[in-house]
C-alpha cells in the first residue's frame, strides 16, 4: 500500500504530537500550554509547517544528491544570515567550511552540465541525429 506526501505527514505529525505533548503539559504544570503566544510566535510556527510540507515535496520530486546540495547550501545560508543579523560566531573553521560547501554547490551545477553534455555525445555515438558513419 502506497501512501501520499500529505498521508505520510499526517502520520509523521501524530507521533510527534504524542511525544511532545504530554512533555509540553508536564513542562508547564498543566496549565494552558499556548499561553503566550503573540501573533507572532503564530507566525513563526505556521512557517515552519508549511517548511515540513516543502521538505516532504522535495524528498518526493528530487534526486538525494540534489537535497543533499539544497540543504549543504541553506546551511551556508543559515549560517551567514545568523552572523550578519544576530552576531552569531563566524571563525576561521566556520568560514573554511561555508567555502567548501559553496564550491562544491557550483561543482555540483558543473557535473550536471558534464552529465547532459555526456549523454548529448552518446546519443551522437549511437547513431543519433547529426552522426553520419562513413
Amino acid at each position: 500500500e502506497t501512501f501520499s506526501v500529505w498521508d505520510r505527514n499526517i502520520q509523521l505529525a501524530m507521533y510527534s504530537i504524542a511525544i511532545y505533548l504530554p512533555m509540553a503539559f508536564l513542562d508547564v504544570g498543566g496549565a494552558n500550554i499556548l499561553e503566550g503566544w503573540t501573533p507572532l510566535v503564530w507566525g513563526i510556527a505556521c512557517l515552519h509547517a508549511s517548511g515540513g510540507v516543502l521538505v516532504a515535496l522535495s524528498v518526493l520530486h528530487s534526486s538525494s544528491v540534489t537535497k543533499t546540495v539544497a540543504v549543504c547550501a541553506s546551511l551556508v545560508l543559515t549560517t551567514v544570515m545568523g552572523n550578519a543579523l544576530f552576531e552569531a560566531p563566524l571563525n576561521g573553521a566556520i568560514g573554511l567550511g561555508c567555502a567548501v560547501v559553496v564550491i562544491a554547490v557550483f561543482g555540483y551545477r558543473d557535473d550536471c552540465d558534464v552529465e547532459e553534455e555526456l549523454r548529448r555525445l552518446s546519443r551522437l555515438a549511437e547513431g543519433g541525429p547529426g552522426f553520419h558513419r562513413s
